[in-house]
Protein backbone atom coordinates (compact mmCIF):
# COMPACT_ATOMS: atom_id res chain seq x y z
CA UNK A 1 0.00 0.00 0.00
CA UNK A 2 1.40 3.37 -1.03
CA UNK A 3 0.92 5.78 1.90
CA UNK A 4 1.94 9.44 2.10
CA UNK A 5 4.93 8.35 4.20
CA UNK A 6 5.94 5.82 1.51
CA UNK A 7 5.56 8.47 -1.17
CA UNK A 8 7.77 10.92 0.69
CA UNK A 9 10.42 8.25 1.24
CA UNK A 10 10.24 7.27 -2.44
CA UNK A 11 10.56 10.90 -3.49
CA UNK A 12 13.58 11.38 -1.27
CA UNK A 13 15.19 8.27 -2.73
CA UNK A 14 14.54 9.46 -6.27
CA UNK A 15 16.12 12.81 -5.46
CA UNK A 16 19.21 11.06 -4.12
CA UNK A 17 19.41 8.48 -6.91
CA UNK A 18 19.09 11.18 -9.55
CA UNK A 19 22.45 12.47 -8.32
CA UNK A 20 24.51 10.14 -10.51
CA UNK A 21 25.86 13.09 -12.44
CA UNK A 22 28.87 15.35 -12.15
CA UNK A 23 26.92 17.87 -10.09
CA UNK A 24 24.74 15.84 -7.71
CA UNK A 25 21.87 17.55 -5.90
CA UNK A 26 20.67 16.50 -2.47
CA UNK A 27 17.57 17.89 -0.81
CA UNK A 28 17.56 18.17 2.97
CA UNK A 29 13.97 18.25 4.26
CA UNK A 30 13.29 21.40 6.24
CA UNK A 31 16.52 23.07 5.09
CA UNK A 32 17.02 23.22 1.32
CA UNK A 33 18.94 21.80 -1.63
CA UNK A 34 22.70 21.36 -2.01
CA UNK A 35 24.56 21.01 -5.29
CA UNK A 36 27.83 19.10 -5.01
CA UNK A 37 30.49 17.71 -7.29
CA UNK A 38 32.46 14.49 -7.77
CA UNK A 39 35.97 13.18 -7.28
CA UNK A 40 37.38 9.66 -7.34
CA UNK A 41 39.10 7.25 -5.01
CA UNK A 42 42.88 6.89 -5.08
CA UNK A 43 43.37 3.24 -6.00
CA UNK A 44 40.31 2.04 -7.94
CA UNK A 45 38.98 5.37 -9.30
CA UNK A 46 35.67 4.83 -7.58
CA UNK A 47 33.29 7.77 -7.99
CA UNK A 48 32.86 9.88 -4.86
CA UNK A 49 30.11 12.47 -4.40
CA UNK A 50 31.34 15.43 -2.40
CA UNK A 51 29.46 18.28 -0.76
CA UNK A 52 31.89 20.92 0.46
CA UNK A 53 31.50 23.86 2.82
CA UNK A 54 28.03 22.83 4.01
CA UNK A 55 26.87 25.20 6.75
CA UNK A 56 25.58 23.42 9.84
CA UNK A 57 25.33 26.54 12.01
CA UNK A 58 24.68 30.21 11.49
CA UNK A 59 27.56 32.67 11.26
CA UNK A 60 28.94 33.27 14.80
CA UNK A 61 29.15 37.03 14.42
CA UNK A 62 28.08 39.99 16.53
CA UNK A 63 26.62 38.85 19.84
CA UNK A 64 27.00 35.21 18.69
CA UNK A 65 30.81 35.49 18.79
CA UNK A 66 32.09 33.09 21.50
CA UNK A 67 28.57 31.67 22.01
CA UNK A 68 27.20 28.16 21.45
CA UNK A 69 26.36 27.57 17.76
CA UNK A 70 22.90 28.36 16.43
CA UNK A 71 21.64 25.60 14.08
CA UNK A 72 21.62 26.57 10.42
CA UNK A 73 18.32 28.02 9.24
CA UNK A 74 16.46 26.95 6.06
CA UNK A 75 17.43 28.59 2.79
CA UNK A 76 15.69 29.18 -0.50
CA UNK A 77 16.79 27.67 -3.75
CA UNK A 78 19.95 25.65 -4.26
CA UNK A 79 23.18 26.24 -2.35
CA UNK A 80 26.50 25.67 -4.04
CA UNK A 81 28.52 23.00 -2.22
CA UNK A 82 31.33 22.58 -4.74
CA UNK A 83 34.04 24.58 -2.96
CA UNK A 84 35.50 24.34 0.52
CA UNK A 85 33.99 26.56 3.14
CA UNK A 86 35.76 29.45 4.79
CA UNK A 87 38.41 28.23 7.29
CA UNK A 88 38.53 29.56 10.82
CA UNK A 89 40.48 32.84 10.72
CA UNK A 90 43.58 31.80 12.60
CA UNK A 91 47.08 33.24 12.22
CA UNK A 92 48.19 31.38 9.09
CA UNK A 93 44.86 32.14 7.39
CA UNK A 94 45.00 35.85 8.16
CA UNK A 95 48.65 36.02 7.18
CA UNK A 96 47.87 34.82 3.65
CA UNK A 97 44.50 36.55 3.26
CA UNK A 98 44.74 38.92 0.29
CA UNK A 99 41.42 40.67 0.89
CA UNK A 100 38.53 40.28 3.33
CA UNK A 101 35.47 38.32 2.14
CA UNK A 102 32.83 40.35 0.35
CA UNK A 103 30.23 39.69 3.01
CA UNK A 104 32.68 40.78 5.71
CA UNK A 105 31.91 37.71 7.77
CA UNK A 106 35.39 36.27 8.05
CA UNK A 107 34.35 34.34 11.17
CA UNK A 108 31.61 32.47 9.27
CA UNK A 109 33.57 29.19 9.33
CA UNK A 110 31.18 26.64 10.91
CA UNK A 111 30.79 24.27 7.99
CA UNK A 112 31.50 20.66 7.06
CA UNK A 113 32.23 18.39 4.11
CA UNK A 114 30.34 15.19 3.28
CA UNK A 115 31.69 12.44 1.03
CA UNK A 116 29.73 9.41 -0.19
CA UNK A 117 29.96 6.90 -3.02
CA UNK A 118 26.25 5.97 -2.98
CA UNK A 119 23.66 8.59 -2.08
CA UNK A 120 20.80 6.09 -1.99
CA UNK A 121 22.46 3.63 0.43
CA UNK A 122 22.60 3.46 4.23
CA UNK A 123 26.27 3.02 5.09
CA UNK A 124 28.34 3.45 8.26
CA UNK A 125 29.56 7.00 8.84
CA UNK A 126 33.02 8.22 9.82
CA UNK A 127 33.24 11.71 11.34
CA UNK A 128 36.79 13.12 11.50
CA UNK A 129 37.64 15.81 14.07
CA UNK A 130 40.97 17.36 13.14
CA UNK A 131 43.77 18.32 15.48
CA UNK A 132 46.12 21.29 15.36
CA UNK A 133 46.64 22.34 18.96
CA UNK A 134 43.15 23.92 19.03
CA UNK A 135 44.52 26.72 16.81
CA UNK A 136 45.00 25.22 13.33
CA UNK A 137 43.35 22.96 10.76
CA UNK A 138 40.51 23.01 8.25
CA UNK A 139 38.41 20.51 6.31
CA UNK A 140 40.36 20.86 3.05
CA UNK A 141 43.29 18.98 4.64
CA UNK A 142 41.32 15.73 4.91
CA UNK A 143 40.17 14.59 1.47
CA UNK A 144 38.24 11.30 1.06
CA UNK A 145 40.23 9.51 -1.63
CA UNK A 146 41.65 6.73 0.59
CA UNK A 147 38.82 6.09 3.05
CA UNK A 148 36.13 6.16 0.36
CA UNK A 149 37.67 3.11 -1.25
CA UNK A 150 35.41 1.42 1.30
CA UNK A 151 31.65 1.48 1.77
CA UNK A 152 31.47 4.33 4.26
CA UNK A 153 30.37 7.96 4.35
CA UNK A 154 32.93 10.51 5.56
CA UNK A 155 32.08 13.80 7.28
CA UNK A 156 34.75 16.39 8.16
CA UNK A 157 33.43 19.27 10.28
CA UNK A 158 35.25 22.51 10.89
CA UNK A 159 34.93 24.13 14.29
CA UNK A 160 35.95 27.46 15.76
CA UNK A 161 39.60 27.58 16.82
CA UNK A 162 41.85 29.60 19.09
CA UNK A 163 40.20 32.43 21.01
CA UNK A 164 37.16 32.34 18.71
CA UNK A 165 36.48 28.77 19.75
CA UNK A 166 37.75 28.62 23.32
CA UNK A 167 38.17 32.06 24.94
CA UNK A 168 36.18 32.32 28.17
CA UNK A 169 35.53 34.83 30.92
CA UNK A 170 33.22 32.27 32.56
CA UNK A 171 30.24 34.55 31.90
CA UNK A 172 27.13 34.27 29.71
CA UNK A 173 28.70 36.75 27.28
CA UNK A 174 31.85 34.67 26.73
CA UNK A 175 31.11 31.24 28.22
CA UNK A 176 33.89 29.20 26.59
CA UNK A 177 33.94 25.82 24.80
CA UNK A 178 32.42 27.18 21.57
CA UNK A 179 34.61 24.84 19.50
CA UNK A 180 33.53 21.62 21.29
CA UNK A 181 29.91 22.80 21.15
CA UNK A 182 30.33 23.28 17.38
CA UNK A 183 31.32 19.62 17.13
CA UNK A 184 28.30 18.51 19.16
CA UNK A 185 26.10 20.57 16.83
CA UNK A 186 27.77 18.93 13.82
CA UNK A 187 26.96 15.51 15.28
CA UNK A 188 23.32 16.58 15.72
CA UNK A 189 23.22 17.81 12.12
CA UNK A 190 24.60 14.44 11.01
CA UNK A 191 21.88 12.59 12.91
CA UNK A 192 19.23 14.66 11.17
CA UNK A 193 20.65 14.73 7.64
CA UNK A 194 23.22 12.04 6.90
CA UNK A 195 20.60 9.63 5.55
CA UNK A 196 20.19 11.93 2.56
CA UNK A 197 23.85 11.39 1.67
CA UNK A 198 23.70 7.60 1.93
CA UNK A 199 24.72 7.33 5.59
CA UNK A 200 23.20 5.43 8.50
CA UNK A 201 22.73 7.74 11.53
CA UNK A 202 22.73 4.71 13.84
CA UNK A 203 26.23 3.71 12.74
CA UNK A 204 28.34 6.80 13.38
CA UNK A 205 31.99 6.42 14.41
CA UNK A 206 33.79 9.61 15.44
CA UNK A 207 37.57 9.89 14.93
CA UNK A 208 39.55 12.51 16.82
CA UNK A 209 43.21 13.30 16.30
CA UNK A 210 45.43 15.10 18.83
CA UNK A 211 43.46 18.17 19.97
CA UNK A 212 40.47 16.62 18.20
CA UNK A 213 40.97 13.49 20.30
CA UNK A 214 41.08 15.61 23.44
CA UNK A 215 37.77 17.23 22.49
CA UNK A 216 36.17 13.93 21.50
CA UNK A 217 37.32 12.28 24.71
CA UNK A 218 35.78 15.17 26.71
CA UNK A 219 32.54 14.93 24.71
CA UNK A 220 32.06 11.36 25.94
CA UNK A 221 31.67 12.87 29.44
CA UNK A 222 29.54 15.87 28.47
CA UNK A 223 25.88 15.98 29.54
CA UNK A 224 25.19 17.92 26.33
CA UNK A 225 26.14 14.96 24.09
CA UNK A 226 23.33 12.41 23.86
CA UNK A 227 24.47 8.81 23.49
CA UNK A 228 22.68 8.43 20.16
CA UNK A 229 25.05 10.93 18.50
CA UNK A 230 27.66 8.20 17.88
CA UNK A 231 28.14 4.53 18.62
CA UNK A 232 31.96 4.23 18.66
CA UNK A 233 35.14 6.34 18.74
CA UNK A 234 38.74 6.28 17.51
CA UNK A 235 41.20 8.40 19.50
CA UNK A 236 44.47 9.11 17.73
CA UNK A 237 47.20 10.59 19.94
CA UNK A 238 45.20 12.29 22.63
CA UNK A 239 42.80 12.15 25.53
CA UNK A 240 40.98 14.52 27.85
CA UNK A 241 43.41 13.97 30.75
CA UNK A 242 46.27 15.66 28.85
CA UNK A 243 47.76 18.77 30.45
CA UNK A 244 47.32 20.67 27.18
CA UNK A 245 43.55 20.05 27.01
CA UNK A 246 42.44 22.52 29.67
CA UNK A 247 42.56 26.22 30.39
CA UNK A 248 43.34 26.36 34.11
CA UNK A 249 42.43 30.04 34.65
CA UNK A 250 40.32 31.18 31.69
CA UNK A 251 39.13 34.56 33.02
CA UNK A 252 42.67 35.64 33.93
CA UNK A 253 44.02 34.51 30.56
CA UNK A 254 41.27 36.32 28.65
CA UNK A 255 42.05 39.51 30.55
CA UNK A 256 45.79 39.20 29.83
CA UNK A 257 45.10 38.83 26.10
CA UNK A 258 42.93 41.97 26.20
CA UNK A 259 45.57 43.92 28.11
CA UNK A 260 48.06 43.26 25.31
CA UNK A 261 45.64 45.27 23.17
CA UNK A 262 45.55 48.23 25.53
CA UNK A 263 42.64 47.16 27.73
CA UNK A 264 42.82 48.65 31.21
CA UNK A 265 43.72 46.14 33.95
CA UNK A 266 41.43 48.12 36.31
CA UNK A 267 38.31 47.70 34.14
CA UNK A 268 35.51 45.39 35.31
CA UNK A 269 34.36 42.11 33.82
CA UNK A 270 31.50 43.59 31.80
CA UNK A 271 33.91 46.03 30.15
CA UNK A 272 36.26 43.14 29.40
CA UNK A 273 33.45 41.23 27.67
CA UNK A 274 32.50 44.23 25.55
CA UNK A 275 36.11 44.87 24.59
CA UNK A 276 36.58 41.28 23.39
CA UNK A 277 33.23 41.18 21.59
CA UNK A 278 33.97 44.38 19.66
CA UNK A 279 37.61 43.68 18.87
CA UNK A 280 38.11 43.08 15.15
CA UNK A 281 39.02 39.54 14.15
CA UNK A 282 42.57 40.20 13.03
CA UNK A 283 43.45 42.12 16.20
CA UNK A 284 41.98 39.40 18.43
CA UNK A 285 43.91 36.64 16.69
CA UNK A 286 47.19 38.55 16.59
CA UNK A 287 46.95 39.53 20.26
CA UNK A 288 46.30 35.90 21.13
CA UNK A 289 49.30 34.72 19.11
CA UNK A 290 51.55 37.27 20.82
CA UNK A 291 50.25 36.11 24.19
CA UNK A 292 50.82 32.46 23.21
CA UNK A 293 54.37 32.99 21.97
CA UNK A 294 55.54 35.06 24.93
CA UNK A 295 53.76 33.00 27.58
CA UNK A 296 54.68 29.44 26.58
CA UNK A 297 58.22 29.53 28.12
CA UNK A 298 56.55 30.10 31.50
CA UNK A 299 54.67 26.82 31.14
CA UNK A 300 51.48 25.90 29.34
CA UNK A 301 49.45 25.88 32.58
CA UNK A 302 50.04 29.64 32.84
CA UNK A 303 48.39 30.45 29.49
CA UNK A 304 45.07 29.76 27.81
CA UNK A 305 42.40 31.26 25.62
CA UNK A 306 42.59 28.27 23.28
CA UNK A 307 41.67 25.27 25.42
CA UNK A 308 38.58 23.70 26.94
CA UNK A 309 37.22 24.97 30.24
CA UNK A 310 35.60 23.21 33.18
CA UNK A 311 32.35 24.52 34.65
CA UNK A 312 30.89 27.89 33.78
CA UNK A 313 27.79 28.76 31.78
CA UNK A 314 28.69 26.77 28.66
CA UNK A 315 27.49 23.62 30.52
CA UNK A 316 29.88 21.53 28.44
CA UNK A 317 31.46 19.81 31.45
CA UNK A 318 30.38 20.47 35.03
CA UNK A 319 33.60 18.93 36.35
CA UNK A 320 36.79 17.26 35.13
CA UNK A 321 36.37 13.96 33.24
CA UNK A 322 38.19 12.22 36.11
CA UNK A 323 35.68 13.49 38.68
CA UNK A 324 32.73 12.67 36.42
CA UNK A 325 34.06 9.14 35.93
CA UNK A 326 34.68 8.67 39.65
CA UNK A 327 31.00 9.49 40.28
CA UNK A 328 29.86 6.94 37.73
CA UNK A 329 29.32 9.33 34.81
CA UNK A 330 30.53 9.15 31.21
CA UNK A 331 29.80 6.68 28.44
CA UNK A 332 30.01 3.05 29.58
CA UNK A 333 29.10 1.07 26.48
CA UNK A 334 31.47 2.60 23.94
CA UNK A 335 33.57 0.57 21.50
CA UNK A 336 36.93 2.35 21.24
CA UNK A 337 40.19 2.28 19.32
CA UNK A 338 42.99 4.38 20.79
CA UNK A 339 46.65 4.68 19.97
CA UNK A 340 49.83 6.67 19.51
CA UNK A 341 52.86 6.92 17.25
CA UNK A 342 56.28 5.60 18.17
CA UNK A 343 57.81 9.08 18.60
CA UNK A 344 54.52 10.90 19.09
CA UNK A 345 55.34 13.83 21.38
CA UNK A 346 58.68 14.63 19.82
CA UNK A 347 57.29 17.51 17.76
CA UNK A 348 57.16 19.47 21.02
CA UNK A 349 60.92 19.05 21.40
CA UNK A 350 61.37 21.75 18.77
CA UNK A 351 59.67 24.30 21.03
CA UNK A 352 61.62 23.19 24.08
CA UNK A 353 64.85 23.36 22.09
CA UNK A 354 64.00 26.88 20.90
CA UNK A 355 63.28 28.06 24.46
CA UNK A 356 66.56 26.63 25.73
CA UNK A 357 68.55 28.13 22.86
CA UNK A 358 67.07 31.59 23.56
CA UNK A 359 67.49 31.46 27.34
CA UNK A 360 69.79 29.06 29.18
CA UNK A 361 71.57 27.38 26.30
CA UNK A 362 72.79 23.80 26.13
CA UNK A 363 76.25 24.01 27.69
CA UNK A 364 75.23 24.75 31.28
CA UNK A 365 76.16 21.32 32.65
CA UNK A 366 75.14 22.10 36.21
CA UNK A 367 71.69 23.17 35.04
CA UNK A 368 71.38 20.12 32.79
CA UNK A 369 72.18 17.73 35.66
CA UNK A 370 70.12 19.37 38.40
CA UNK A 371 67.42 21.65 36.98
CA UNK A 372 66.66 20.67 33.38
CA UNK A 373 63.88 18.22 34.22
CA UNK A 374 62.07 20.71 36.47
CA UNK A 375 62.34 23.34 33.72
CA UNK A 376 61.11 20.81 31.16
CA UNK A 377 58.09 19.74 33.22
CA UNK A 378 57.12 23.37 33.82
CA UNK A 379 56.99 24.04 30.09
CA UNK A 380 54.92 20.89 29.53
CA UNK A 381 52.47 21.83 32.28
CA UNK A 382 53.28 18.81 34.46
CA UNK A 383 55.52 20.44 37.06
CA UNK A 384 55.17 19.40 40.71
CA UNK A 385 57.31 20.50 43.63
CA UNK A 386 57.93 17.32 45.63
CA UNK A 387 60.55 16.05 43.21
CA UNK A 388 58.97 12.61 43.16
CA UNK A 389 57.92 12.64 39.52
CA UNK A 390 61.26 14.05 38.39
CA UNK A 391 63.05 11.29 40.31
CA UNK A 392 60.90 8.63 38.64
CA UNK A 393 61.44 10.23 35.25
CA UNK A 394 65.22 10.43 35.58
CA UNK A 395 65.40 6.84 36.82
CA UNK A 396 63.30 5.63 33.90
CA UNK A 397 65.07 7.37 31.03
CA UNK A 398 68.54 8.58 32.13
CA UNK A 399 71.58 6.54 33.03
CA UNK A 400 73.60 7.78 35.99
CA UNK A 401 76.47 8.32 33.60
CA UNK A 402 74.42 10.57 31.31
CA UNK A 403 72.91 12.55 34.18
CA UNK A 404 76.27 13.16 35.83
CA UNK A 405 77.82 14.26 32.55
CA UNK A 406 75.48 17.23 32.27
CA UNK A 407 75.69 16.80 28.51
CA UNK A 408 72.46 17.84 26.83
CA UNK A 409 72.87 15.32 24.03
CA UNK A 410 73.36 12.48 26.49
CA UNK A 411 69.96 13.41 27.93
CA UNK A 412 68.18 13.96 24.62
CA UNK A 413 66.69 10.46 24.23
CA UNK A 414 65.26 10.64 27.72
CA UNK A 415 63.83 14.11 27.18
CA UNK A 416 62.20 12.87 23.99
CA UNK A 417 60.65 9.92 25.87
CA UNK A 418 59.32 12.14 28.64
CA UNK A 419 57.73 14.44 26.08
CA UNK A 420 56.14 11.43 24.36
CA UNK A 421 54.81 10.03 27.63
CA UNK A 422 53.54 13.23 29.27
CA UNK A 423 51.95 14.85 26.26
CA UNK A 424 50.56 11.98 24.22
CA UNK A 425 51.18 8.40 25.31
CA UNK A 426 50.16 8.70 28.95
CA UNK A 427 46.84 10.51 28.30
CA UNK A 428 45.99 8.10 25.46
CA UNK A 429 46.69 5.06 27.63
CA UNK A 430 44.64 6.61 30.42
CA UNK A 431 41.52 7.04 28.30
CA UNK A 432 41.90 3.51 26.91
CA UNK A 433 42.21 2.12 30.44
CA UNK A 434 39.11 3.99 31.57
CA UNK A 435 37.17 2.53 28.67
CA UNK A 436 38.59 -0.99 29.09
CA UNK A 437 37.45 -0.94 32.73
CA UNK A 438 33.89 -1.26 31.44
CA UNK A 439 34.49 -2.63 27.93
CA UNK A 440 37.55 -4.93 27.94
CA UNK A 441 36.29 -6.77 24.87
CA UNK A 442 35.53 -3.55 22.97
CA UNK A 443 38.72 -1.55 23.52
CA UNK A 444 41.66 -1.81 21.11
CA UNK A 445 45.03 -0.15 21.69
CA UNK A 446 47.82 0.41 19.13
CA UNK A 447 51.22 1.97 18.45
CA UNK A 448 51.89 3.13 14.90
CA UNK A 449 55.58 2.35 14.24
CA UNK A 450 55.94 2.66 10.46
CA UNK A 451 58.46 5.16 9.09
CA UNK A 452 57.65 5.93 5.47
CA UNK A 453 58.91 8.22 2.73
CA UNK A 454 57.15 11.34 4.02
CA UNK A 455 56.80 12.97 7.41
CA UNK A 456 54.72 15.72 8.95
CA UNK A 457 57.49 16.55 11.42
CA UNK A 458 57.90 20.32 11.45
CA UNK A 459 54.69 20.76 9.39
CA UNK A 460 56.63 22.11 6.44
CA UNK A 461 59.03 24.35 8.39
CA UNK A 462 62.81 23.99 8.27
CA UNK A 463 63.88 21.53 10.97
CA UNK A 464 67.55 21.29 9.95
CA UNK A 465 68.72 23.33 12.96
CA UNK A 466 67.54 20.70 15.41
CA UNK A 467 69.89 17.89 16.49
CA UNK A 468 67.07 15.35 16.24
CA UNK A 469 64.71 14.00 13.63
CA UNK A 470 61.01 13.47 13.99
CA UNK A 471 61.14 9.71 13.54
CA UNK A 472 57.61 8.31 13.42
CA UNK A 473 56.36 11.77 14.22
CA UNK A 474 53.09 13.09 15.55
CA UNK A 475 50.33 12.91 12.88
CA UNK A 476 52.41 10.84 10.43
CA UNK A 477 49.66 8.19 10.40
CA UNK A 478 47.33 10.76 8.83
CA UNK A 479 49.45 10.54 5.67
CA UNK A 480 47.96 7.06 5.20
CA UNK A 481 44.35 8.03 5.86
CA UNK A 482 44.19 11.24 3.81
CA UNK A 483 46.14 12.25 0.64
CA UNK A 484 47.38 15.58 1.98
CA UNK A 485 49.55 17.65 1.74
CA UNK A 486 49.96 17.59 -2.01
CA UNK A 487 53.67 16.71 -1.92
CA UNK A 488 52.85 13.59 0.13
CA UNK A 489 49.71 12.53 -1.73
CA UNK A 490 51.51 10.19 -4.14
CA UNK A 491 52.64 7.22 -2.08
CA UNK A 492 55.31 4.74 -3.06
CA UNK A 493 54.54 1.01 -3.09
CA UNK A 494 55.43 0.36 0.57
CA UNK A 495 53.57 3.42 1.79
CA UNK A 496 50.52 2.46 -0.28
CA UNK A 497 50.36 -0.93 1.43
CA UNK A 498 50.43 0.79 4.82
CA UNK A 499 47.68 3.17 3.71
CA UNK A 500 45.53 0.26 2.54
CA UNK A 501 46.10 -1.49 5.87
CA UNK A 502 45.15 1.64 7.81
CA UNK A 503 42.01 2.12 5.73
CA UNK A 504 41.04 -1.52 6.29
CA UNK A 505 41.51 -1.29 10.07
CA UNK A 506 39.76 2.06 10.53
CA UNK A 507 36.78 1.33 8.28
CA UNK A 508 36.28 -2.26 9.46
CA UNK A 509 35.91 -0.91 12.99
CA UNK A 510 33.24 1.52 11.74
CA UNK A 511 31.47 -1.16 9.70
CA UNK A 512 31.68 -4.26 11.90
CA UNK A 513 32.66 -2.89 15.32
CA UNK A 514 35.96 -4.82 15.28
CA UNK A 515 39.20 -3.63 13.60
CA UNK A 516 40.46 -6.25 11.17
CA UNK A 517 42.71 -6.55 8.15
CA UNK A 518 43.99 -9.46 6.09
CA UNK A 519 47.52 -8.03 6.28
CA UNK A 520 47.50 -7.96 10.10
CA UNK A 521 47.36 -10.64 12.78
CA UNK A 522 44.23 -10.85 14.87
CA UNK A 523 44.24 -7.67 16.90
CA UNK A 524 43.40 -8.68 20.48
CA UNK A 525 41.21 -6.46 22.60
CA UNK A 526 42.70 -4.66 25.60
CA UNK A 527 41.75 -7.19 28.27
CA UNK A 528 44.50 -6.18 30.74
CA UNK A 529 45.41 -2.85 32.31
CA UNK A 530 48.42 -2.27 30.01
CA UNK A 531 47.55 -4.29 26.94
CA UNK A 532 47.78 -6.20 24.76
CA UNK A 533 48.17 -3.81 21.84
CA UNK A 534 49.00 -3.84 18.13
CA UNK A 535 52.27 -2.57 16.63
CA UNK A 536 51.26 -1.25 13.18
CA UNK A 537 54.23 -1.57 10.82
CA UNK A 538 55.24 -3.33 7.61
CA UNK A 539 55.01 -6.52 9.63
CA UNK A 540 52.61 -6.11 12.51
CA UNK A 541 53.15 -7.63 15.94
CA UNK A 542 51.46 -7.79 19.32
CA UNK A 543 52.87 -5.98 22.36
CA UNK A 544 51.94 -7.08 25.85
CA UNK A 545 52.85 -4.04 28.00
CA UNK A 546 52.12 -0.59 26.61
CA UNK A 547 54.39 0.98 29.21
CA UNK A 548 57.30 -0.17 27.05
CA UNK A 549 56.36 2.69 24.72
CA UNK A 550 57.26 5.23 27.41
CA UNK A 551 61.02 4.54 27.13
CA UNK A 552 61.35 3.63 23.47
CA UNK A 553 64.11 6.11 22.55
CA UNK A 554 66.07 5.56 25.75
CA UNK A 555 66.18 1.83 25.06
CA UNK A 556 67.10 2.31 21.41
CA UNK A 557 69.65 5.01 22.26
CA UNK A 558 69.26 6.82 18.94
CA UNK A 559 70.70 10.18 19.96
CA UNK A 560 73.17 8.65 22.41
CA UNK A 561 74.68 6.69 19.54
CA UNK A 562 74.63 9.70 17.23
CA UNK A 563 76.53 11.92 19.67
CA UNK A 564 78.51 9.16 21.37
CA UNK A 565 81.97 10.61 20.66
CA UNK A 566 80.99 14.08 21.90
CA UNK A 567 79.35 12.59 25.01
CA UNK A 568 82.32 10.36 25.86
CA UNK A 569 84.70 13.28 25.43
CA UNK A 570 82.58 15.39 27.77
CA UNK A 571 82.32 12.63 30.36
CA UNK A 572 86.08 12.08 30.26
CA UNK A 573 86.75 15.81 30.59
CA UNK A 574 84.33 16.26 33.51
CA UNK A 575 84.93 13.09 35.49
CA UNK A 576 88.31 11.79 34.36
CA UNK A 577 88.40 8.01 34.25
CA UNK A 578 85.57 7.58 36.73
CA UNK A 579 83.18 6.24 34.11
CA UNK A 580 85.64 4.54 31.78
Amino acid sequence: MFTIKNLRAFGSQVRRMSSNVENPVVELPGLGRLRGSTTQSAWTNRRIYQFLGVKYAEAPIGELRFKAPVPVQPWKGERDATTFGRPCPMYHVLKTLKSPPKDGHIEDCINLCVYSNDLSASKPVLVYIHGGGFIEGDASQFPPNYLLEKDVVLVVPQYRLGPLGFLSTQTEAIPGNAGPLDIIQALKWIQENIQYFGGDPKKVTVIGHSAGAGILSAITYSPLAEENLFRSVILQSGGSSASWSWDHDPAKNAREIAELGGFSPKADLEELNQFLLRLDTQSLVMLFMKYLMTGTPNGIRTIGGHRMTIGGPSNFLPDTPYEILSRGGGRKNLPMMAGVLKHDGGFLMTGVYDVLSQTIGFDNKNFNSFDLLDFYNRILGTHEVTGTMVAYQSRSVFTKKALNSGNFYALLDGLYDICNALFIKGPTLRVAQENAKFNPQQTWLYSFDYRGQHTRFGYGTDTSKYPFKGGVSHSNEILYLFPWPENAAKLNEKDTKIAQKMVDLWTSFAIDGVPSCSASPNWPAMTEIVGPYLHIDQTDSIGEDFRDEFTILSREGYHTKKFSQEIEAEVHHTHGKEFQ
